[in-house]
């Protein structure tokens, strides 16, 4: 990668996956006729954001399957614009990378719920852990459970997810960024805060 460094391994991973193949940089003839010579910004564009981008992804592709599952359900947009057209289009559809890892996690989320397989609000949960708006009445209600048995197996997955703070115990998403700093930072792509 070019001399280009991210703020953080979340702004790195975010970049990637909100890369686009649909976005195409300025060309060359319409920065020089605007007068601008030389880039600005961060050359995210193009070519070269494509690369970056690819880059970025080909470090996730490394990581265990659950960590990279928590990692896209953390750092990629739930939704993604449409252009489609259509009269019954919204201008959003769903981004299936989320999607897939949210799906992953629900699977996955069986070892943390023993005795309860209710698949929908396993889902609820692991949706509500990134970012999805519901509370757990919500859940219990549209899911036909108990509201203490929901929220019971929330405080399981939250923990499993997130950690347990009191307990200085990290959840599997601490783990997996903590992995990705130390992966990015190897490779330059990090800003170093220099000791004052």
């Amino acid at each position: 990668m070019s001399d280009i460094e991210f703020k953080s391994a979340f702004d790195a991973v975010r970049f990637a996956l909100c890369y686009s193949t649909q976005q195409y940089g300025e060309s060359l003839m319409a920065k020089r006729l605007r007068g601008e010579i030389g880039g600005s910004g961060m050359g995210l564009i193009g070519f070269d954001g494509a690369g970056q981008a690819g880059m970025i992804r080909r470090v996730l592709w490394e990581l265990p399957e659950l960590h990279l599952a928590v990692v896209v359900a953390r750092a990629a947009p739930r939704e993604l614009s449409c252009g489609c057209g259509s009269p019954c289009c919204a201008k959003r559809r769903p981004n299936g990378e989320w999607s897939a890892a949210i799906e992953w996690l629900t699977g996955a989320s069986t070892a943390y719920c023993s005795g309860f397989s209710h698949y929908r609000v396993r889902r609820a949960i692991i949706e509500r852990c990134f970012g999805v708006k519901r509370n757990l009445d919500e859940i219990a209600c549209d899911c036909g459970a108990h509201r203490n048995t929901v929220s019971k197996h929330n405080a399981m997955v939250q923990q499993w997810i997130n950690g347990d703070r009191r307990a200085q115990a990290p959840g599997v998403l601490d783990i997996a960024w903590a992995s990705l700093d130390r992966r990015f930072e190897a490779l330059g792509w990090l800003m170093v805060e220099e000791a004052a």
